[in-house]
C-alpha cells in the first residue's frame, strides 16, 4: 500500500472510532424549558419572627376560605408567606422552614400576582429564591385567569390577589434514595408541610387561603412556564376573606 493510501486508511479508522464513540458514549439529555428565564429580581423585606398571633391561636382559627376581597396584600405579607413555605431558617447549614427527607429540598415555590394584588409589586409570575430571600420574575402577565382555567375553572384562583404554587422535582429525591415510590411519598409529604405553614402564616397575618389539588398538570405547566423537571403539587389562593366584610 502506498504511503498516501496508508494515511487515508488511518484517517478513516480515526473517523470511524470517533463516530462509534459518539454513538455509544452517554450523551447529556436536554429538555425544553429546563431553566427559568428571569426578567428581574425583587428583594423581599426580611421576615418578621415575632407576631401577635400564637401558633396555638393560628391552629385553632385556621380555615379553608375560597372567597376574597379585592384588597391588596403587602410585600411584607409575601415575604412572610414565602419564608413560611421554604425560607432559610439556619443559614450556616442551609436548613429551611420545613423538614425535608435527606435535606434534599425538592420543592419550588411560585407566586402569581394579579394587577394591584400586592402593594408595590407589579403583576406577574415570580419564583421564590430562598437563598437570598428574593422573587425572580419570570413573566409580566397576570396569569390568574389562565391558572383558574387550568384548575378546572375554580373561580377563587382568579379572584384572589395572589396564588401560591408549590412544585416538586421528584428526580432530585430519586437521585438520593433511588426508590421512586418512596421518593414520591417524601416529596408529597414535604409539600404538605410547606402548605400547612402557608395556612398558619396566612392566619397569623389576617389572611386566608385554601389548599387546591384539582388541576390539569400539563396546563398549569404551560401557564407558569415551569421547567420540565418540576411537577405541580398544590395551588394556594391567598387574600383577605370576603366573609369579614
Amino acid at each position: 500500500m502506498s504511503r498516501k493510501g496508508k494515511i487515508i486508511l488511518i484517517i478513516l479508522i480515526i473517523l470511524l472510532g470517533v463516530t462509534i464513540a459518539y454513538l455509544v458514549w452517554p450523551q447529556p439529555t436536554t429538555t425544553s424549558n429546563s431553566q427559568r428565564t428571569v426578567i428581574s429580581t425583587i428583594n423581599l423585606p426580611n421576615p418578621i419572627l415575632e407576631g401577635n398571633v400564637s401558633v396555638e391561636q393560628a391552629i385553632q382559627n385556621r380555615r379553608s376560605v375560597r372567597h376574597y376581597t379585592n384588597q391588596s396584600i403587602t410585600l411584607q405579607d409575601v415575604s412572610q408567606l414565602m419564608w413560611a413555605a421554604q425560607g432559610i431558617t439556619d443559614k450556616a447549614n442551609n436548613l429551611r422552614s420545613v423538614p425535608s427527607g435527606g435535606q434534599v429540598y425538592p420543592l419550588e415555590v411560585y407566586i402569581i400576582v394579579g394587577k394591584d394584588g400586592v402593594t408595590g409589586l407589579s403583576e406577574g409570575i415570580y419564583h421564590y429564591n430562598p437563598y437570598n430571600n428574593t422573587l425572580e420574575k419570570t413573566s409580566e402577565s397576570d396569569a390568574r385567569s389562565d391558572l383558574s382555567q387550568a384548575a378546572n375553572g375554580q373561580a377563587w384562583v382568579k379572584e384572589a390577589p395572589v396564588d401560591i404554587v408549590i412544585t416538586g422535582d421528584y428526580s432530585k429525591m430519586v437521585a438520593k434514595y433511588k426508590d421512586e415510590t418512596l421518593c414520591t411519598r417524601f416529596v408529597n409529604l414535604e409539600a404538605g408541610h410547606a402548605g400547612e405553614n402557608i395556612y398558619l402564616e396566612a392566619e397569623a397575618r389576617g389572611l386566608v387561603t385554601v389548599a387546591l389539588g384539582s388541576f390539569k398538570d400539563d396546563q398549569v405547566h404551560t401557564v407558569l412556564g415551569l421547567p420540565a423537571n418540576e411537577n405541580t403539587i398544590y395551588i394556594y389562593p391567598v387574600g383577605y376573606s370576603a366573609y369579614n366584610t
